[in-house]
């Protein structure tokens, strides 16, 4: 996906090796990572669910909380005798939709905005400005968001790696 939206829906897929059987790679992975938030209250872990069907994984900082943070989501597959962690990068699905809808009711603000201004002359002029003043606000706090997390994806699939013992393959 090319382009604005990417910001918001973009999806970076990624795959890791195991050196391991299927059964032992998915129980070096969870080893590997903690199950809960509460459990990193002193140190950045990686957090959250590992099994043989959805592996589902966020770095998580002690005292800090970022909405557009990456988040891995795959699952483990055999390919070519080998097993392999696939999935991709993405940011969490509530942020995506809080997102949407903030866009789609700043963008709907600005149509009613500049309607009434052209087509009924009425209203402020300057009310159409203020609001697409809003929609870049709004792009602007995920950038920064986004900015903050830039790290997490290199984290996390080091993290990954390290409990796989493999090399990458993007």
């Amino acid at each position: 996906m090319q382009g604005p939206w990417n910001i918001l829906f973009g999806s970076y897929p990624k795959t890791f090796e195991s050196s391991y059987d299927f059964e032992e790679s998915v129980r070096v992975l969870k080893a590997a990572t903690k199950r809960s938030v509460f459990s990193s209250f002193l140190s950045q872990n990686a957090v959250g669910r590992v099994s043989p069907e959805r592996v589902s994984l966020q770095r998580v900082i002690p005292f800090v909380g970022n909405s557009f943070k990456p988040f891995f989501l795959g699952r483990f597959e055999r390919k070519n005798g080998k097993v392999v962690l696939a999935g991709h990068f993405t940011m969490y699905l509530f942020t995506k939709i809080f997102m949407s809808i903030w866009f789609g009711f700043v963008i709907l603000g600005i149509i009613l905005a500049t309607y009434q201004v052209i087509a009924e002359g009425k209203g402020n002029w300057q009310l159409p400005f203020f609001i697409a003043g809003l929609f870049l606000a709004g792009f602007v706090f995920v950038l920064i968001g986004k900015w903050f997390a830039r790290n997490d994806m290199a984290w996390l699939s080091r993290v990954i790696s390290a409990a796989l013992k493999s090399n990458q393959t993007s």
